[in-house]
């Protein structure tokens, strides 16, 4: 009996989790097919060569071409998303409904940033944005290595003292507030901010889209594993996957 009440309970515990998972993806088929990711659930892209779906193999081909070392080139599974390429910059979008009247929203994701002998510096970022694309939260992999943050603090980018590797994966969190205005923002389940962080744009006020962007000629980042949930009290530490 006390076997059956555990698994009773931990089944309940999932369910919950499910539940609460407004759109989740690790870009698997049969719902990606390799290729542009522009057109495929629901995601856009100003640049559909340069947003695809591709397997282990098929990135480390990419990666190698562009001259950067293929390393773990995905996180889980037997696909991910590469945004990369040459050229101006380009944005890869995907709108979530459903989420508009939440005050607590949460964003999950991993990430890889990338680097090659010609594009050495890095800035490419991941934002949360209302549906006019003004935004609430926002994280990037930005020059000199450096791992930050945005909010209305003078300079837009904030540093968190930490850098990232262009060989590692790291899971990416951002808990955002919008009856505060404020957000959490976390590296591999360590939050970094003591105190809530202002917005990016106070304007932002509801979540409706989520945003990769590339900055002009930057290598990219390979993206896997994102979710996007309604968000619980706010904790000083991000919970472990």
């Amino acid at each position: 009996m006390k076997h059956l009440l555990t698994l009773t309970f931990i089944s309940s515990v999932l369910s919950v989790s499910s539940a609460f998972a407004q759109y989740a993806t690790d870009f698997e088929a049969p719902t990606f097919t390799s290729g542009t990711i522009d057109g495929q659930d629901s995601w856009t892209s100003t640049n559909p060569d340069g947003a695809r779906v591709l397997t282990k193999s098929g990135i480390a081909d990419e990666l190698t071409i562009l001259g950067a070392t293929p390393g773990v080139t995905v996180y889980g599974g037997s696909q991910a998303l590469l945004v990369s390429g040459a050229g101006g910059s380009s944005a890869t979008v995907r709108v979530i409904s459903g989420l508009e009247a939440e005050s607590q929203v949460m964003l999950n994701v991993w990430v890889r940033p990338l680097t090659t002998a010609t594009n050495p510096i890095g800035n490419v970022f991941v934002t949360m944005e209302n549906s006019a694309g003004t935004r609430a939260a926002a994280f990037r992999f930005g020059p000199l290595q450096s791992i930050d943050y945005g909010t209305t603090v003078t300079g837009i980018w904030q540093a968190t003292g930490k850098t990232w590797d262009p060989n590692t994966w790291y899971r990416m969190t951002m808990r955002v507030n919008y009856a505060t205005r404020t957000y959490d923002f976390a590296v591999d389940g360590v939050q970094i901010n003591s105190e809530p962080i202002p917005f990016y744009a106070g304007s932002s006020d509801s979540f409706s889209q989520i945003r990769v962007f590339r900055g002009s000629n930057q290598a990219g980042v390979i993206v896997d594993d994102l979710s996007v949930s309604v968000a619980g009290p706010r904790r000083e530490i991000f919970w472990s996957e």
